[in-house]
């Protein structure tokens, strides 16, 4: 498939070489962003109300990225004000350590925040080897040789490790492992932060924007993954747009590998500002976006499929939004904590179905868990619920009999193919479970009915393990495995995996920690809402805004932690700076 993550295919490392467009190394520094806001295996929520929808009749934001949590957190609250002949200046929100541009926040007239957008922003491109010289390959301007580069690991203490990265016009060579595909041809990958010239201007983006349209047109042709940005005014207006570059896609769709060798399929160009898809105050004064599909029809073609998420979560924030017709921050950040569990509700029902008397027999287990599923069930991931825990591990267990079976064909092709990171298996996996056709059952069951009882068995058997890791099994009552005594995840600093005595110093306290990855309040292991934001541009005194761990990267510091403990609860605190405690002046 052309859809690719650069992280994940370990071409993290190679950012420096692929900024040696211009040789500029600032636009392998402004890559980072993008590639924070674009964790593909979490992902982001926000929405906007118009000022129809508040009290005071300025538009509301809300915006909370997820990603891993780790110590200390990817962002750095800032506010950045200043005087010149257009006047004052205040900018508050986050940073990136490194970078100069406030990611997403206030300026007072326009409010911003993102998500990505999971549109199609790279493509494989299938390379013509020169069979008598592996050093050429194939360009519709006839043959032409990689260019090498040395890069060079440095490690104190240990030797210099170095990998050869190759280089072709449209990107890097993927490299063994990933790169040559099942017949052994090679590859290179083509994505929108190969442009050094547009990457450059990424900086720039919504800050000096006083309108909607002006932070729109800001956010349009820049040369970074595409984003979902959400704007709000101060005058009311709300808007949606795509923030980034995006390609023109000549004689190809984008879907599959294909060799560009004959100029007949690339990219020629990006589109224009005037073709971007937006939507600025819509009549009923809402706007959300959780990665899950936004256009339809030509657009889509455009953008392509980068893995949309199956929109769950974006379900649970539009009902939330059409519930009520005034807003609050309070209100706002209410929905940011959302745990509904609308998703395993229908894997619930086929539990119930699934342990019938008969099933049950002389299964003292199953019958504690249908038991369980039924009487313990809050319709929430929090965490009490034993229901929620055990109904998630079921459709866990069902999809790892299922699935394989199915595409069996592909990873005998392919060893490295793994069903689990397709982000939207959940509708053929409950088409399956749920039509049973017995065609793609795994013949290692007699039924459809045998493989749902066995699933049961296997959630049992997780569960007991996984709150009792490296021992035969866990606590025999299952109603001691609520979902609050598996989601505990560790915060942990990078030191202390390598220096365990530090971790009492370094590391967060650990706590049970409600919502899912498909629950608007996404806690999955250390995956989370790396920081919530909920302003009103020109009212940001009245805006909210907490994230993990704490400020600081120093262990000693009083805000290394400080605003740990506020996260956790979901404890609305200022979005603005409080009292200064410490000046740091900096002198030529």
């Amino acid at each position: 498939r052309s859809r690719i993550n650069a992280d994940r295919l370990g071409l993290a490392p190679w950012r420096a070489a692929w900024a040696r467009v211009d040789g500029d190394s600032l636009a392998d520094r402004l890559s980072e962003p993008a590639a924070a806001a674009g964790d593909t295996s979490i992902g982001s929520n926000n929405w906007a109300v118009s000022g129809a929808h508040t009290a005071d009749g300025a538009a509301l934001l809300a915006s909370d990225p997820h990603l891993g949590i780790r110590v200390p957190n990817t962002w750095y609250r800032a506010q950045l004000a200043w005087e010149d002949a257009s006047g004052a200046h205040t900018l508050t929100g986050v940073t990136l350590p490194g970078s100069a541009a406030l990611v997403q926040g206030s300026n007072g007239d326009v409010a911003w925040g993102f998500t990505n957008s999971y549109g199609d922003w790279g493509d494989i491109v299938r390379l013509d080897v020169d069979p008598s010289d592996p050093s050429r390959y194939r360009t519709p301007d006839g043959w032409r040789r990689f260019e090498s580069f040395d890069e060079v690991f440095r490690t104190p203490g240990e030797p210099d490790l170095h990998q050869t990265v190759r280089w072709t016009i449209w990107g890097p060579v993927l490299p063994s492992g990933t790169g040559p595909d099942a017949r052994g041809r090679a590859r290179a990958y083509r994505w929108v932060a190969h442009e050094a010239r547009q990457l450059a201007g990424a900086v720039l983006g919504p800050e000096s924007a006083r309108t909607i349209d002006e932070a729109i047109a800001a956010a349009h042709g820049l040369g970074t993954p595409g984003q979902n940005m959400l704007v709000a005014g101060r005058d009311g207006r709300i808007g949606w747009t795509l923030y980034g570059a995006i390609p023109r896609r000549t004689g190809f769709d984008g879907q599959r590998p294909a060799s560009w060798a004959d100029g007949a399929r690339g990219w020629t160009g990006w589109l224009d500002e005037s073709e971007y898809p937006r939507i600025v105050d819509p009549p009923d004064g809402r706007l959300w976006t959780a990665n899950a599909r936004v256009v339809d029809g030509p657009m889509l073609e455009q953008l392509g499929d980068g893995g949309y998420d199956i929109g769950v979560r974006a379900q649970i924030i539009r009902d939330r939004l059409r519930a009520r017709d005034r807003f609050t921050p309070a209100d706002m950040l209410a929905i940011q904590l959302d745990t509904s569990a609308t998703f395993l509700e229908r894997w619930r029902r086929l539990v119930l179905d699934t342990l019938t008397p008969a099933a049950v027999g002389a299964a003292p287990d199953r019958g504690a868990f249908r038991d369980l599923v039924e009487r313990s069930w809050t319709g929430q991931a929090s965490l009490d619920s034993v229901g929620y825990r055990l109904t998630r591990a079921f459709r866990d267990a069902v999809a790892e009999r299922v699935l394989p079976f199915v595409v069996s064909e592909c990873t005998e092709a392919d060893p490295t193919f793994a069903y689990a990171t397709l982000r939207r298996r959940e509708g053929p996996l409950w088409a399956l479970a749920s039509q049973q056709p017995r065609h793609l059952l795994d013949p290692a069951y007699a039924s459809w009915n045998a493989l749902l009882v066995d699933a049961v068995d296997g959630a049992i058997a997780r569960v007991r393990q996984e709150d009792t890791p490296g021992q035969p099994g866990g606590p025999a009552d299952l109603s001691a495995h609520s979902w609050g005594t598996l989601n505990r995840p560790a915060f942990r600093h990078p030191l202390s995996a390598a220096v365990p005595f530090l971790a009492r110093w370094l590391d967060m306290p650990v706590h049970a920690l409600a919502g899912d990855s498909f629950t608007p309040r996404v806690h999955n292991g250390t995956a989370g809402a790396s920081i919530r934001m909920v302003v009103s541009p020109g009212r940001e005194s009245e805006g909210i805004a907490h994230m993990p761990t704490g400020q600081s990267g120093h262990p000693l510091s009083p805000f290394y932690g400080n605003s740990h403990q506020a996260w956790v609860e979901g404890t609305a605190t200022p979005f603005l700076p409080g009292p200064v405690r410490h000046t740091l002046v900096l002198e030529p």
